[in-house]
Formats: C-alpha cells, sequence, structure tokens
C-alpha cells in the first residue's frame, strides 16, 4: 500500500478532530511500521503486539504484496476487556484467529446487533456501522485479524475512521449480550 495520501474529502481529521482515529492510526505505523513482503513470518496467535491507546488494545499493521486496494491488521484484546465503539468507511472481514467474545454492531439508531466469536469465526461488521468489541475471556487475550479495503479507499479521498462518543463497558456489553442470548436473537455460537 503507498506510504503517503492526499487528506480525504471526508476525511475526519477535517470535520471531527475530537473523534477521528486517522491521525493516531497514521503516527501509530510511522512509529510501528506495517509488514511488508509476501508473508508475516510471526504466528499470529502469538506475536508482539505494541498498544494502541486510542482502540484500549493492541494490534499490528500489515501491508503485504505492495496491494494497493487490501491491508491488514491484527487486534488482540485485553482479558475482560473491550475495544472502542468506533466505526469505517471500509469494508472488513474480521477472523478470530484466538478466545471467544462477542462483538455489538448497529447503525445510529437502530437496535444493536449481537454476534458471538470464538477462534475461527468469521464474520463482518457493515460499512459505517457501529461496532464494539468484547472478550469474554477474564484471564486470557483475544485476538482477531481485521482484511479491509483501506488502500481504495484512501486513494479515493474517502477513508474515515470515527470514535462514538458513547463508549459501552464490559458490564454494559454483557448486559446486552444476555438479553440477545434470551431472545434467541444473536448471531453465531454461544461458548
Amino acid at each position: 500500500m503507498r506510504d503517503e495520501y492526499l487528506k480525504g474529502v471526508l476525511a475526519s481529521e477535517k470535520k471531527n478532530l475530537d473523534s477521528s482515529e486517522i491521525a493516531a492510526r497514521d503516527e501509530f505505523n510511522r512509529q510501528h511500521p506495517p509488514n511488508k513482503g509476501l508473508v508475516v513470518e510471526d504466528d499470529l496467535r502469538k506475536m508482539e503486539l505494541p498498544a494502541r491507546p486510542w482502540r484500549n488494545n493492541r494490534g499490528h499493521y500489515f501491508d503485504l504484496a505492495d496491494y494497493e486496494v487490501l491491508s491488514a491488521h491484527i487486534s488482540e484484546l485485553k482479558p475482560g476487556n473491550n475495544s472502542v465503539r468506533h466505526r469505517h468507511t471500509t469494508e472488513a472481514y474480521l477472523y478470530v484467529v484466538k478466545g471467544h467474545g462477542f462483538s455489538l454492531i448497529n447503525y445510529d439508531d437502530e437496535p444493536i446487533e449481537v454476534v458471538e466469536w470464538q477462534e475461527g469465526t468469521l464474520f463482518a461488521p457493515p460499512r459505517w456501522a457501529w461496532h464494539q468489541h468484547f472478550n469474554l475471556d477474564g484471564n486470557d487475550t483475544a485476538r482477531y485479524l481485521a482484511i479491509q479495503d483501506t488502500g481504495l479507499l484512501r486513494t479515493m479521498r474517502l477513508h474515515n475512521i470515527e470514535r462514538h462518543g458513547v463508549q459501552l463497558s464490559p458490564e454494559e456489553g454483557k448486559k446486552i449480550l444476555d438479553a440477545a442470548a434470551e431472545a434467541g436473537t444473536t448471531h453465531g455460537s454461544r461458548k
């Protein structure tokens, strides 16, 4: 993926500086350059990951095969903890490589949908939908690999990442999970 991009016409750093994650992500990648080449030599379940404070987790980015459209990152959720509630203009497939938990997904005023996940689960939050990930294991980390079309959106100057003004705690998230499980409306299977 290209290292330099023009500012986007929708770039949130222009409009929503307080809630934008783009500047933090770009600075993180300057300090912790993405893996390049054809293969990631590390085991994604075990590789060391630097802290991503703006997302309340650890992570690392990959820019393989000089791709212009696709990129990926691995994210790790602390034991019993959660990511930051956010949304982005990129499409993303999330593949769980370690652990079990759930994600809450919704558009602005629509009901929250619950996706339960475990190692081997593949799911996709819809484009520009709010989502937040929760690790149900209080003793071990959880990890997921996200594959996104970030290069395409950045080249088109349409890349936007926004942090939600209301962050849900693990306890609040668990109440939503339990209510959805009781109603039989969760996606995925309960571990």
